[in-house]
Protein backbone atom coordinates (compact mmCIF):
# COMPACT_ATOMS: atom_id res chain seq x y z
CA UNK A 1 0.00 0.00 0.00
CA UNK A 2 0.89 3.30 -1.12
CA UNK A 3 1.92 6.57 1.80
CA UNK A 4 -1.78 8.07 0.58
CA UNK A 5 -3.59 4.71 1.76
CA UNK A 6 -1.51 4.23 4.72
CA UNK A 7 -2.07 7.71 5.87
CA UNK A 8 -6.09 7.53 5.21
CA UNK A 9 -6.55 4.41 7.12
CA UNK A 10 -4.91 6.07 10.13
CA UNK A 11 -7.59 8.86 9.61
CA UNK A 12 -10.20 6.68 8.71
CA UNK A 13 -9.29 5.18 12.44
CA UNK A 14 -9.74 8.42 14.34
CA UNK A 15 -12.58 9.60 12.45
CA UNK A 16 -14.17 5.78 13.32
CA UNK A 17 -12.95 6.22 17.25
CA UNK A 18 -14.48 9.81 17.40
CA UNK A 19 -18.11 9.04 15.65
CA UNK A 20 -18.53 4.77 15.58
CA UNK A 21 -19.58 5.75 11.62
CA UNK A 22 -19.01 2.78 10.04
CA UNK A 23 -16.13 3.11 7.30
CA UNK A 24 -14.84 1.04 4.55
CA UNK A 25 -12.30 1.81 2.25
CA UNK A 26 -11.98 0.22 -1.29
CA UNK A 27 -9.17 0.35 -3.64
CA UNK A 28 -11.14 -1.07 -6.96
CA UNK A 29 -13.00 -4.01 -5.82
CA UNK A 30 -10.66 -4.90 -3.16
CA UNK A 31 -11.74 -3.63 0.32
CA UNK A 32 -8.74 -2.85 2.12
CA UNK A 33 -9.96 -1.96 5.25
CA UNK A 34 -13.24 -1.58 7.18
CA UNK A 35 -14.42 -0.01 10.71
CA UNK A 36 -16.11 -1.76 12.64
CA UNK A 37 -14.11 -4.63 12.00
CA UNK A 38 -15.55 -7.08 9.40
CA UNK A 39 -18.99 -6.64 11.55
CA UNK A 40 -21.56 -6.42 8.34
CA UNK A 41 -21.44 -9.39 5.64
CA UNK A 42 -19.20 -7.92 2.57
CA UNK A 43 -22.20 -8.38 0.46
CA UNK A 44 -24.55 -6.46 2.55
CA UNK A 45 -22.08 -3.48 1.93
CA UNK A 46 -21.89 -4.46 -1.98
CA UNK A 47 -25.44 -3.36 -2.60
CA UNK A 48 -24.58 0.11 -1.03
CA UNK A 49 -21.53 0.27 -3.06
CA UNK A 50 -23.23 -1.13 -6.41
CA UNK A 51 -25.54 2.11 -6.09
CA UNK A 52 -23.32 4.68 -5.22
CA UNK A 53 -20.16 4.05 -8.04
CA UNK A 54 -22.40 4.52 -11.11
CA UNK A 55 -22.32 8.83 -10.20
CA UNK A 56 -19.12 10.39 -11.78
CA UNK A 57 -19.06 13.04 -8.54
CA UNK A 58 -16.55 12.48 -6.23
CA UNK A 59 -18.76 12.57 -3.53
CA UNK A 60 -22.11 11.49 -3.30
CA UNK A 61 -24.59 9.76 -1.29
CA UNK A 62 -28.49 8.31 -1.34
CA UNK A 63 -31.31 7.72 1.29
CA UNK A 64 -33.30 4.68 1.40
CA UNK A 65 -37.03 4.43 2.17
CA UNK A 66 -35.42 2.75 5.28
CA UNK A 67 -33.98 6.37 5.88
CA UNK A 68 -30.65 4.40 5.75
CA UNK A 69 -27.90 6.71 4.35
CA UNK A 70 -24.81 5.40 2.56
CA UNK A 71 -21.97 8.06 1.07
CA UNK A 72 -19.02 7.80 -0.93
CA UNK A 73 -16.00 9.79 -1.33
CA UNK A 74 -13.88 8.75 -4.61
CA UNK A 75 -10.00 9.53 -5.83
CA UNK A 76 -10.59 8.86 -9.58
CA UNK A 77 -6.65 8.87 -9.78
CA UNK A 78 -5.43 6.75 -7.50
CA UNK A 79 -8.80 4.23 -7.87
CA UNK A 80 -9.86 4.81 -4.33
CA UNK A 81 -13.26 4.93 -2.53
CA UNK A 82 -14.70 5.43 0.81
CA UNK A 83 -17.99 4.12 1.48
CA UNK A 84 -19.60 5.55 5.09
CA UNK A 85 -22.70 3.90 6.42
CA UNK A 86 -25.46 2.56 6.20
CA UNK A 87 -26.21 4.84 9.05
CA UNK A 88 -30.03 5.82 10.16
CA UNK A 89 -31.30 9.40 11.49
CA UNK A 90 -33.92 6.95 13.08
CA UNK A 91 -33.67 3.65 15.44
CA UNK A 92 -34.57 1.27 12.73
CA UNK A 93 -37.37 -0.85 13.95
CA UNK A 94 -37.95 -4.76 12.92
CA UNK A 95 -39.58 -4.20 10.31
CA UNK A 96 -37.00 -1.86 8.66
CA UNK A 97 -34.68 -4.56 9.01
CA UNK A 98 -37.10 -6.86 7.00
CA UNK A 99 -37.38 -4.26 4.63
CA UNK A 100 -33.59 -4.10 4.10
CA UNK A 101 -33.48 -8.20 3.94
CA UNK A 102 -36.04 -8.43 1.15
CA UNK A 103 -35.46 -4.81 -0.73
CA UNK A 104 -31.38 -6.11 -1.29
CA UNK A 105 -32.87 -9.41 -1.47
CA UNK A 106 -30.36 -10.84 1.37
CA UNK A 107 -30.46 -13.98 2.90
CA UNK A 108 -32.19 -14.00 6.24
CA UNK A 109 -29.26 -15.63 8.54
CA UNK A 110 -28.40 -11.37 7.99
CA UNK A 111 -31.44 -10.50 9.63
CA UNK A 112 -29.64 -10.99 13.17
CA UNK A 113 -26.40 -9.36 12.44
CA UNK A 114 -28.05 -6.60 10.29
CA UNK A 115 -29.76 -5.93 13.81
CA UNK A 116 -27.21 -6.20 16.22
CA UNK A 117 -25.08 -3.45 13.79
CA UNK A 118 -27.37 -1.09 14.08
CA UNK A 119 -28.03 -1.30 17.70
CA UNK A 120 -24.41 -0.39 18.17
CA UNK A 121 -24.25 2.16 15.69
CA UNK A 122 -25.41 5.92 16.95
CA UNK A 123 -28.17 7.64 15.29
CA UNK A 124 -26.69 10.37 12.90
CA UNK A 125 -28.67 13.42 11.52
CA UNK A 126 -28.57 13.83 7.50
CA UNK A 127 -26.02 16.99 8.46
CA UNK A 128 -24.06 15.11 10.67
CA UNK A 129 -23.63 12.31 7.74
CA UNK A 130 -23.22 14.54 5.45
CA UNK A 131 -20.34 17.04 7.12
CA UNK A 132 -18.43 13.63 8.12
CA UNK A 133 -18.72 12.68 4.68
CA UNK A 134 -17.41 16.37 3.53
CA UNK A 135 -14.29 15.48 6.15
CA UNK A 136 -13.14 12.82 4.30
CA UNK A 137 -13.78 13.98 1.03
CA UNK A 138 -11.06 16.95 2.71
CA UNK A 139 -8.58 14.27 3.51
CA UNK A 140 -8.96 12.06 0.20
CA UNK A 141 -9.33 14.84 -2.23
CA UNK A 142 -7.60 17.86 -0.51
CA UNK A 143 -10.74 20.09 -1.75
CA UNK A 144 -12.89 21.59 1.34
CA UNK A 145 -16.72 21.78 0.41
CA UNK A 146 -19.77 23.65 1.71
CA UNK A 147 -22.07 20.40 2.15
CA UNK A 148 -25.48 22.89 1.11
CA UNK A 149 -24.20 24.17 -1.67
CA UNK A 150 -23.05 20.52 -3.22
CA UNK A 151 -25.88 19.14 -1.97
CA UNK A 152 -28.57 21.31 -3.31
CA UNK A 153 -29.69 22.42 -0.23
CA UNK A 154 -29.68 26.15 -1.34
CA UNK A 155 -31.15 25.74 -4.93
CA UNK A 156 -32.42 28.86 -6.22
CA UNK A 157 -34.15 27.27 -9.30
CA UNK A 158 -36.18 25.48 -6.92
CA UNK A 159 -36.86 28.75 -4.38
CA UNK A 160 -37.74 30.41 -7.74
CA UNK A 161 -40.51 28.06 -9.25
CA UNK A 162 -42.41 27.44 -5.74
CA UNK A 163 -42.24 31.51 -5.83
CA UNK A 164 -43.88 31.45 -9.11
CA UNK A 165 -46.44 29.06 -8.33
CA UNK A 166 -46.84 30.70 -5.43
CA UNK A 167 -47.40 33.59 -7.01
CA UNK A 168 -49.28 32.39 -9.89
CA UNK A 169 -51.65 30.46 -7.15
CA UNK A 170 -52.29 33.64 -5.50
CA UNK A 171 -53.70 35.97 -8.37
CA UNK A 172 -56.31 33.29 -9.12
CA UNK A 173 -57.24 32.63 -5.73
CA UNK A 174 -57.86 36.57 -6.15
CA UNK A 175 -59.77 36.65 -9.10
CA UNK A 176 -61.88 34.16 -8.09
CA UNK A 177 -62.14 34.92 -4.22
CA UNK A 178 -61.12 31.76 -2.98
CA UNK A 179 -59.18 32.26 0.20
CA UNK A 180 -57.53 29.97 2.93
CA UNK A 181 -60.34 30.66 6.04
CA UNK A 182 -58.79 28.24 8.31
CA UNK A 183 -56.87 30.65 10.37
CA UNK A 184 -59.71 31.52 12.77
CA UNK A 185 -61.24 28.02 13.12
CA UNK A 186 -57.47 26.79 14.06
CA UNK A 187 -57.46 29.09 16.44
CA UNK A 188 -60.15 27.91 18.34
CA UNK A 189 -59.82 24.54 17.66
CA UNK A 190 -56.39 24.29 19.00
CA UNK A 191 -57.01 26.64 22.23
CA UNK A 192 -59.75 23.76 22.84
CA UNK A 193 -56.79 21.07 22.74
CA UNK A 194 -54.42 23.57 25.19
CA UNK A 195 -57.15 23.92 27.74
CA UNK A 196 -58.00 20.18 27.65
CA UNK A 197 -61.33 20.92 27.02
CA UNK A 198 -63.11 17.49 25.96
CA UNK A 199 -66.76 18.12 25.48
CA UNK A 200 -66.13 21.81 24.16
CA UNK A 201 -63.99 19.80 21.34
CA UNK A 202 -66.37 17.53 20.87
CA UNK A 203 -68.85 20.08 19.89
CA UNK A 204 -66.66 22.38 18.20
CA UNK A 205 -65.75 19.20 15.85
CA UNK A 206 -69.49 18.14 15.60
CA UNK A 207 -70.55 21.68 14.34
CA UNK A 208 -67.89 22.93 12.59
CA UNK A 209 -68.26 24.97 9.31
CA UNK A 210 -67.11 24.07 5.68
CA UNK A 211 -63.85 25.32 5.38
CA UNK A 212 -61.27 25.94 2.11
CA UNK A 213 -57.98 23.95 3.02
CA UNK A 214 -54.47 24.58 0.74
CA UNK A 215 -53.77 21.82 -1.58
CA UNK A 216 -50.38 20.41 -0.70
CA UNK A 217 -50.46 17.49 -3.63
CA UNK A 218 -52.04 16.84 -6.20
CA UNK A 219 -53.41 13.27 -5.08
CA UNK A 220 -56.41 13.64 -2.81
CA UNK A 221 -54.91 10.62 -0.44
CA UNK A 222 -51.57 12.36 0.29
CA UNK A 223 -53.25 15.78 0.26
CA UNK A 224 -55.53 14.26 3.22
CA UNK A 225 -52.33 12.59 4.99
CA UNK A 226 -50.54 16.10 4.85
CA UNK A 227 -53.30 17.79 6.32
CA UNK A 228 -53.20 15.49 9.10
CA UNK A 229 -49.13 15.29 9.89
CA UNK A 230 -49.52 19.46 9.78
CA UNK A 231 -52.69 19.58 11.97
CA UNK A 232 -51.08 16.69 14.50
CA UNK A 233 -48.19 18.85 14.81
CA UNK A 234 -50.09 22.15 15.65
CA UNK A 235 -51.61 19.89 18.09
CA UNK A 236 -48.59 18.35 19.60
CA UNK A 237 -47.59 21.77 20.68
CA UNK A 238 -50.61 23.00 22.13
CA UNK A 239 -50.77 19.89 23.95
CA UNK A 240 -47.25 20.68 25.47
CA UNK A 241 -48.54 24.24 26.18
CA UNK A 242 -51.22 23.06 28.11
CA UNK A 243 -49.20 20.66 30.33
CA UNK A 244 -48.34 17.47 28.98
CA UNK A 245 -45.38 16.46 29.34
CA UNK A 246 -42.69 16.57 26.10
CA UNK A 247 -41.82 13.24 25.19
CA UNK A 248 -45.11 12.09 25.96
CA UNK A 249 -46.34 14.54 23.52
CA UNK A 250 -43.55 13.82 20.46
CA UNK A 251 -44.35 9.99 20.91
CA UNK A 252 -47.70 10.43 20.54
CA UNK A 253 -47.17 12.35 17.35
CA UNK A 254 -45.47 9.96 16.24
CA UNK A 255 -47.17 7.34 16.53
CA UNK A 256 -50.11 8.66 14.82
CA UNK A 257 -48.33 9.87 12.20
CA UNK A 258 -47.25 6.25 11.64
CA UNK A 259 -50.21 5.30 11.61
CA UNK A 260 -52.09 7.74 9.38
CA UNK A 261 -49.03 6.17 6.77
CA UNK A 262 -50.58 2.82 6.77
CA UNK A 263 -54.19 4.28 5.48
CA UNK A 264 -55.52 3.68 1.99
CA UNK A 265 -58.66 6.28 2.27
CA UNK A 266 -60.00 9.99 3.09
CA UNK A 267 -62.40 8.55 5.32
CA UNK A 268 -60.25 6.85 8.06
CA UNK A 269 -57.75 9.78 7.98
CA UNK A 270 -60.45 12.32 8.85
CA UNK A 271 -62.16 9.25 11.33
CA UNK A 272 -58.07 9.24 12.85
CA UNK A 273 -57.97 13.16 13.08
CA UNK A 274 -60.72 13.62 15.52
CA UNK A 275 -59.27 10.42 17.61
CA UNK A 276 -55.92 12.31 17.66
CA UNK A 277 -56.98 15.88 18.51
CA UNK A 278 -59.54 13.96 21.26
CA UNK A 279 -56.36 11.99 22.64
CA UNK A 280 -54.79 15.03 22.94
CA UNK A 281 -56.96 16.48 24.57
CA UNK A 282 -58.05 14.26 27.40
CA UNK A 283 -54.33 13.63 27.99
CA UNK A 284 -53.60 17.90 28.54
CA UNK A 285 -56.56 18.11 30.81
CA UNK A 286 -55.10 15.21 33.08
CA UNK A 287 -51.97 16.87 33.30
CA UNK A 288 -53.47 20.15 33.12
CA UNK A 289 -51.38 22.87 34.88
CA UNK A 290 -51.89 26.32 36.00
CA UNK A 291 -50.89 28.68 33.36
CA UNK A 292 -47.81 30.97 33.87
CA UNK A 293 -45.85 28.36 35.88
CA UNK A 294 -42.00 29.53 35.98
CA UNK A 295 -39.07 27.85 33.82
CA UNK A 296 -37.71 25.39 37.16
CA UNK A 297 -41.36 24.08 37.82
CA UNK A 298 -41.82 23.19 33.77
CA UNK A 299 -38.36 21.52 34.05
CA UNK A 300 -39.61 19.49 37.29
CA UNK A 301 -42.36 18.67 35.81
CA UNK A 302 -40.88 17.72 32.39
CA UNK A 303 -38.34 15.65 34.50
CA UNK A 304 -40.36 13.90 37.22
CA UNK A 305 -42.59 12.73 34.00
CA UNK A 306 -39.80 11.47 31.74
CA UNK A 307 -38.49 9.24 35.12
CA UNK A 308 -41.38 7.87 36.10
CA UNK A 309 -40.41 4.32 35.73
CA UNK A 310 -37.18 5.37 38.15
CA UNK A 311 -37.34 5.31 42.18
CA UNK A 312 -37.61 8.77 41.57
CA UNK A 313 -37.02 10.84 45.07
CA UNK A 314 -37.87 14.94 45.64
CA UNK A 315 -33.93 15.05 46.29
CA UNK A 316 -33.46 13.36 42.92
CA UNK A 317 -35.15 16.48 41.73
CA UNK A 318 -34.19 18.92 43.48
CA UNK A 319 -30.41 18.33 42.16
CA UNK A 320 -31.75 17.98 38.44
CA UNK A 321 -32.80 21.71 39.31
CA UNK A 322 -29.74 22.83 41.37
CA UNK A 323 -31.62 23.62 43.82
CA UNK A 324 -32.04 22.33 47.63
CA UNK A 325 -35.36 20.31 48.82
CA UNK A 326 -37.11 22.58 50.73
CA UNK A 327 -36.64 25.80 48.22
CA UNK A 328 -38.07 23.41 45.37
CA UNK A 329 -40.76 22.19 47.58
CA UNK A 330 -41.87 25.36 48.53
CA UNK A 331 -42.00 26.87 45.02
CA UNK A 332 -43.74 23.94 43.69
CA UNK A 333 -46.59 23.97 46.19
CA UNK A 334 -46.78 27.68 46.17
CA UNK A 335 -47.16 27.93 42.31
CA UNK A 336 -49.26 24.77 41.68
CA UNK A 337 -51.07 23.94 45.15
CA UNK A 338 -50.16 20.80 46.06
CA UNK A 339 -47.13 19.05 47.29
CA UNK A 340 -44.14 17.51 44.91
CA UNK A 341 -43.82 14.58 46.26
CA UNK A 342 -48.02 14.23 45.39
CA UNK A 343 -47.35 14.87 41.79
CA UNK A 344 -44.61 12.36 41.46
CA UNK A 345 -47.26 9.53 42.89
CA UNK A 346 -49.71 10.93 40.40
CA UNK A 347 -47.39 10.53 37.32
CA UNK A 348 -46.83 7.03 38.01
CA UNK A 349 -50.31 6.23 38.64
CA UNK A 350 -51.21 8.14 35.01
CA UNK A 351 -48.38 6.06 33.77
CA UNK A 352 -50.06 3.03 35.08
CA UNK A 353 -53.98 4.02 33.72
CA UNK A 354 -52.17 4.01 30.38
CA UNK A 355 -49.52 0.78 30.62
CA UNK A 356 -53.37 -0.70 31.72
CA UNK A 357 -55.56 0.43 28.77
CA UNK A 358 -52.65 -0.10 26.23
CA UNK A 359 -50.66 -3.32 26.91
CA UNK A 360 -50.42 -6.10 27.98
CA UNK A 361 -48.26 -6.03 30.75
CA UNK A 362 -49.47 -7.50 33.81
CA UNK A 363 -50.49 -5.56 37.37
CA UNK A 364 -47.13 -7.10 38.96
CA UNK A 365 -44.93 -6.17 35.92
CA UNK A 366 -46.49 -2.21 36.03
CA UNK A 367 -45.53 -2.07 39.46
CA UNK A 368 -42.16 -3.25 39.25
CA UNK A 369 -41.13 -1.27 36.36
CA UNK A 370 -42.96 2.07 38.42
CA UNK A 371 -40.54 1.25 40.81
CA UNK A 372 -43.67 0.71 43.50
CA UNK A 373 -42.72 -0.95 46.72
CA UNK A 374 -44.88 -4.01 46.63
CA UNK A 375 -48.17 -4.88 44.52
CA UNK A 376 -50.10 -4.86 46.97
CA UNK A 377 -48.96 -1.17 47.74
CA UNK A 378 -49.82 -0.07 43.95
CA UNK A 379 -53.00 -2.06 44.25
CA UNK A 380 -53.87 0.16 47.36
CA UNK A 381 -52.40 3.73 46.46
CA UNK A 382 -54.32 3.08 42.54
CA UNK A 383 -57.70 2.04 44.36
CA UNK A 384 -57.89 5.16 46.78
CA UNK A 385 -57.15 7.35 43.93
CA UNK A 386 -59.42 5.80 41.46
CA UNK A 387 -61.79 3.74 43.55
CA UNK A 388 -61.08 0.85 41.51
CA UNK A 389 -58.20 -2.09 41.49
CA UNK A 390 -55.78 -2.11 38.47
CA UNK A 391 -57.60 -5.33 37.66
CA UNK A 392 -61.02 -3.57 37.90
CA UNK A 393 -59.85 -0.20 35.66
CA UNK A 394 -58.30 -2.39 33.15
CA UNK A 395 -61.69 -4.34 32.16
CA UNK A 396 -63.47 -1.37 32.61
CA UNK A 397 -61.20 0.28 29.81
Amino acid sequence: MGTLTNNLIQTLQIIYSATFMPIHLYEGDTCLCSFPVNELPTDFISVYKNKLTDTPKDIHYISTKEFLHVGIVKNQKHNIEVIIGPTSSLTLTESDIDSVISTYALPLTYKEIIAEFYDKTPVFSLSQFLNILALIHKEVNNKLINVFDEFGFLNKVTEHAVGKHHSDALVQRKEQSMFHDSYHFEQQYYNLIEKGDVDGLLHFIQSAPTIIEGRTSSDSLRQAKNIFISSTALATRHAIAGGLDIETAYQLSDSYIQEVEKMSNQASITALNATCSIDFTKRVAEAKMPAGMSKDIFTAIQFISNHVNQNISVEDVAKQLNMDRTTLSKKFKRELGFNISSYIMRRKLEEAKSLLTFTDKTVSEISEYLCFSSQSYFQNVFKAKYGMTPKEYRKNN
